[in-house]
């Protein structure tokens, strides 16, 4: 196994993990980096973010967890991909209170996420 491509998928499994648990602590000040309005606080908002967090959170010690026992990632990293697409669809479909061009940056960087996950997913032994 690649060290490049196993130390790529440990970050990724790490941000994830980051990403979900300030979500997850600190909801409110991570959401106004999209949500500028006042619907940051709100408790609909919170909800989301939290159960978002949630999951980032999980998926990323999966990720994490097989990178260092030396295990595929292969499911952890699809499961993380269909999440995102997921997460794609939403913003496409207007479901958030996005501006254009937070808009724009959130789907190019998701976009791009699927593809790195979707990559170190299939490039895998087993």
């Amino acid at each position: 196994m690649s060290v490049f491509k196993q130390t790529a998928r440990a970050l990724v499994g790490g941000g994830r993990f980051a990403f979900g648990a300030s979500f997850l602590l600190a909801p409110s000040p991570i959401l106004r980096i999209w949500w500028p309005e006042d619907g940051a606080s709100g408790p609909i908002a919170l909800g989301l973010a939290r159960g978002l967090g949630a999951r980032d959170a999980a998926l990323g010690l999966g990720i994490l967890a097989a990178v260092l026992r030396r295990e595929s990632s292969r499911g952890w990293l699809l499961a993380a991909a269909g999440a995102d697409a997921a997460d794609l669809v939403l913003t496409l479909t207007n479901a958030y209170p996005f501006g254009r061009r937070t808009r724009i940056l959130s789907l190019a960087g998701i976009a791009l996420y699927v593809m790195l996950q979707l990559y170190l997913a299939f490039d895998q032994e087993n």
